[in-house]
């Protein structure tokens, strides 16, 4: 079985990889997309898997999907727990790419600041301050077994906050929103349908709108108080051939970069070649774009 693909959101540093992720070569969720990008529980929220494919994207495939309803232990390490895998969870609406689903009331509860039970630990937020209700993704594609564990982010309350910083959280906390699409060239001109050469490098461009990272807020636990943010941003390049220089490439809150260049070396053998780049902010949101090149 695929090794689950965790769509965690990115922190203020970029960390360089350690393993290539780019190469398809086998069916893969490459992203989980929420709409909304950020609710309250009990909000409906519809998803959309992009599962690639050595050839190409799964347009129409069948998977099943479920909220996850079994918290992380605080002693185990990770995102969440081992047994959202088995867990029968919340079915949500829908056997294919898309499906959607009332987020679980007590999600602040099980996987937020707020415990479940009296004297128990609240969830540790992200680097953003941010908590994540758990959904469980699985299907075959391509005779391939695949489960993939995707993260809606959800809005709680503060916990164990000055009354003053919870007022001025609420008052200036806006949902996340999912980032734009990044537009795709090569040389200026559009990405897909272009014509590369067998073995040739070519410098590929991601590009994003100066709003994609968007200013936030987040509760500072050193000092009390509600500080103003921004978003980082990451792309990662996934593709059916060839080979990049890097899977991935982004920008830290402390940066403003818009766009990324990517080298992309073609193979030798002629043929189409799938390149998809999940545009992600360090909030949970995502965004893909995919292009087709010929190479000959």
């Amino acid at each position: 079985m695929r090794a689950f693909l965790i769509a965690l959101a990115l922190s203020a540093c970029v960390p360089e990889l350690e393993q290539q992720i780019a190469p398809i070569d086998r069916p893969i969720a490459i992203a989980v997309i929420a709409e909304p990008a950020e609710a309250a529980p009990g909000t409906s929220v519809a998803f959309h898997a992009v599962i690639a494919t050595p050839g190409g994207e799964a347009t129409a495939p069948t998977l099943a999907w479920s909220y996850c309803t079994t918290p992380k232990p605080p002693t185990e390490d990770g995102a969440v727990a081992p047994a959202c895998l088995d867990d029968p969870g919340v079915a949500l609406d829908g056997a294919s790419a898309d499906a959607s689903g009332k987020l679980p009331g007590k999600g602040c509860q099980l996987f937020g600041p707020l415990p479940a039970e009296q004297g128990a630990r609240p969830r540790d937020p992200d680097p953003t301050g941010g908590f994540y209700q758990p959904l469980r993704v699985r299907g075959a594609i391509d005779g391939t077994d695949l489960a993939t564990i995707g993260l809606a982010r959800i809005a709680c309350d503060l916990a164990n906050a000055p009354p003053a910083a919870v007022a001025d959280f609420r008052a200036r906390y806006h949902a996340n929103l999912n980032p734009p699409a990044p537009t795709l060239t090569l040389d200026g001109a559009p990405l897909d349908g272009a014509t590369i050469a067998a073995g040739a490098t070519v410098a590929i461009t991601a590009a994003w709108s100066a709003d994609a990272a968007e200013a936030y807020v987040a509760y500072d636990q050193a000092s009390a108080t509600v500080v103003d943010r921004r978003e980082g941003l990451r792309a990662t390049f996934h593709i059916t051939g060839g080979a990049v220089a890097s899977d991935t490439l982004g920008f830290g809150e402390a940066e403003t970069g818009t766009a990324v260049v990517d080298a992309f070396t073609a193979p030798t053998a002629p043929g189409p070649i799938t390149i998809w780049v999940v545009l992600r902010d360090s909030r949970g949101g995502a965004a893909v774009s995919r292009a087709t090149v010929s190479v000959e």
